[in-house]
């Protein structure tokens, strides 16, 4: 409550409202959005992102598997999107697992430039691979490193760098 201030009563309506959910069409498998057997409702800030309802399961669909569009929490989505990436640029997700943010990068490279996707934690990397390759994405190399490491190995190399560190 003292934290929050006014917006604490707006804060505790937003927990009896419907969960947001919402999932990301994959670029790199088709230019169009497929016909799918849900409701989706485009997102604002995300040029591939959609809201579906809570009633509704894509994740059972084949076509997830195929890795035609990938579940993603709707805020989730705003990062990568600011990041500002273009084909051509060399970008680096630091904190990558699961991968829904650099395979929404992918996206943006749109096969040109360069993605290294890494994953500090060696379970959480072997789930980022499975993504990466599910999700079509082929120019983008998928690592197990700790920061140190990769800036004592590639100072200066990246356009782009996303962090967003995990809370844990």
């Amino acid at each position: 409550r003292q934290q929050l201030g006014p917006e604490y009563e707006a804060f505790l309506a937003s927990y009896h409202r419907p969960r947001a959910l919402g999932l990301r069409l994959n670029p790199l498998k088709t230019d169009r959005p497929p016909i799918l057997p849900f409701t989706l409702s485009p997102l604002p800030w995300a040029a591939y992102g959609f809201w579906y309802p809570s009633e509704e399961r894509p994740g059972l669909h084949p076509w997830h598997e195929a890795g035609l569009y990938y579940l993603q929490e709707p805020s989730a989505m705003a990062p990568a999107e600011l990041l500002g990436v273009e084909p051509g640029l060399r970008v680096l997700d630091l904190c990558a697992a699961p991968g829904g943010k650099s395979t929404q990068i992918a996206g943006r490279l749109n096969g040109r430039g360069f993605l290294l996707a890494n994953e500090i934690h060696p379970k959480r990397a072997l789930i980022l691979s499975r993504n990466m390759e599910r999700m079509g994405v082929w120019n983008a190399l998928v690592t197990n490193e700790t920061p140190a490491r990769l800036a004592q190995r590639l100072p200066g190399y990246f356009h782009r760098v996303l962090v967003d560190a995990p809370c844990s």
